[in-house]
């Protein structure tokens, strides 16, 4: 893989894999998911959101303090665009010693494109970032 990269652009490329012990402790993989699945048509943000609050308080004890999750367009084909948000946990945007995690992301549907944004905040006693590996190629 390396060599294939240098040899299209001539510079020297680092790749690392960053292995996530738990998909709830990394705000990209939540928002990616939350992004596909009501344009698969298969649930709507409540039922996701009240999923997620299901499993969190499993990673509470891992470092997580609080989550909050926003969507935002024509949810389910409605005919006014309107934001949704929900949250679990302690979670402050004001804050500026706070360690916190963000991660917007676009879907595009046949009614528009939906945005969802989620933000994860981290306690400070347990080293306060998501805990994952980091393996070489």
């Amino acid at each position: 893989m390396r060599s294939l990269l240098y040899n299209r652009t001539n510079t020297n490329t680092l790749i690392e894999s960053v292995k996530i012990k738990s998909v709830y402790q990394s705000a990209s993989p939540i928002a990616q998911d939350i992004s596909f699945q009501p344009r698969n048509k298969t649930r709507s943000f409540r039922s996701i959101f009240s999923q997620i609050v299901k499993d969190i308080p499993l990673v509470m004890k891992k470092g997580v303090e609080g989550i909050r999750i926003c969507c935002s367009g024509r949810l389910e084909g409605a005919e006014i665009a309107r934001t949704e948000c929900g949250k679990y946990g302690k979670t402050s945007r004001n804050v500026f010693n706070q360690k916190i995690d963000y991660a917007p992301a676009e879907v595009s549907t046949r009614y528009g494109i939906s945005g969802v944004k989620v933000w994860i905040s981290y306690s400070k006693k347990k080293g306060g970032r998501a805990i994952s590996e980091t393996y070489e190629i």
